[in-house]
């Protein structure tokens, strides 16, 4: 064989096993091992999703005119799962997804577990509380994927929040799932106020949305999840409200709603207050707490203001 043969023969072995290794290289990056696929961003729980395309994504199959939420509509809400000493399970108090293996919700709702249970989960992808783990369907036969439970690896609470004061100020917690999640039509994360131009936005007079079943402590609850559409009422304001019952608000928190029976009462407890920016859903605030009688005249609802929050969020993420 001529040394010219043998050099040509060299380059077309290099080009095959080339070519085996990219076709092996994508078969691997294809494979879910039967899990759902997610996001690139996914890859590390560090990472938190960004706007346009990887949070915050409304639904395309809205109920207008209506309380209740259609079935993929709000896809990052969670609720807690709680677990009593007999083993029976129950939904306590909201929360939010915001990466593959993070949620957020209020740090009352951690310390506030009702008596002789234990935190054990957190359910995503839920519609209709009542009908455990079957699908939950439309009135056009559409069909959600069945929820998803998640177990608890780590819970943390806001260092320098007190569940004795009355003012609930740094009422947020992170809980660390178990493990990471799948997204999907029915469980998406919700876009962080992460941008200085969103961290820096000033909501008063902007409608906002809260959603949940109306999880509370007081457990006044809706069997299907809710939406209600609320204004950012000016903080000097809701301080003056919140004063006259000796409770102190700091700019850490924000306030919305004050309409006679619209409130969080039709929300949850550690759930989302969100804003729509630039096609987006945020998540602006957390549901901290209320008025005696949920949806009573001029007495908003108070909330922690995330944007307040972003770093210390960042900075516990693993």
């Amino acid at each position: 064989m001529s040394a010219r043969t043998k050099l040509f023969a060299t380059l077309i072995l290099v080009v095959i096993v080339v070519a085996l290794a990219l076709i092996s290289y994508g078969a691997m990056q294809g494979k879910s091992d039967g899990k759902p696929l997610v996001n690139s961003f996914s890859a590390t729980s560090k990472i938190l999703p960004r706007p346009p395309s990887d949070c915050g994504l409304g639904s395309h199959n809205r109920i207008f005119g209506g309380k209740e939420t259609a079935l993929d509509e709000f896809s990052w809400t969670a609720l807690l799962v709680v677990e009593d000493i007999d083993g029976y399970k129950s939904t306590y108090c909201g929360a939010t997804l915001i990466n593959p293996r993070y949620v957020v919700t209020a740090a009352h709702c951690i310390k506030q577990v009702p008596t002789n249970s234990t935190l054990t989960g957190v359910r995503l992808g839920e519609h209709n509380i009542t009908n455990g783990e079957k699908q939950d369907c439309d009135e056009y036969n559409n069909c959600a994927d069945v929820p998803v439970e998640v177990g608890i690896e780590k819970v943390i609470l806001h260092e320098e929040f007190d569940a004795l004061k009355k003012g609930k100020n740094n009422d947020i917690a992170l809980i660390r799932l178990d493990r990471d999640v799948g997204f999907s039509t029915y469980i998406n994360p919700i876009c962080l106020p992460l941008e200085d131009s969103v961290r820096q936005m000033n909501h008063t007079g902007m409608k906002v949305t809260a959603a949940g079943w109306g999880i509370t402590e007081s457990n006044f609850t809706s069997e299907v999840k809710l939406k209600v559409s609320l204004d950012v009422i000016n903080h000097n304001r809701c301080v003056r409200v919140y004063k006259s019952a000796d409770i102190r608000l700091r700019d850490t928190q924000l306030c919305a709603g004050g309409k006679k029976g619209e409130d969080t009462c039709r929300g949850d407890s550690g759930g989302p207050l969100m804003r729509q920016i630039q096609g987006n859903y945020h998540l602006i605030g957390v549901v901290s707490f209320g008025a005696e009688h949920c949806g009573t005249k001029d007495v908003p609802g108070v909330y922690t203001n995330v944007a307040m929050f972003v770093d210390w969020i960042q900075s516990k993420l693993e």
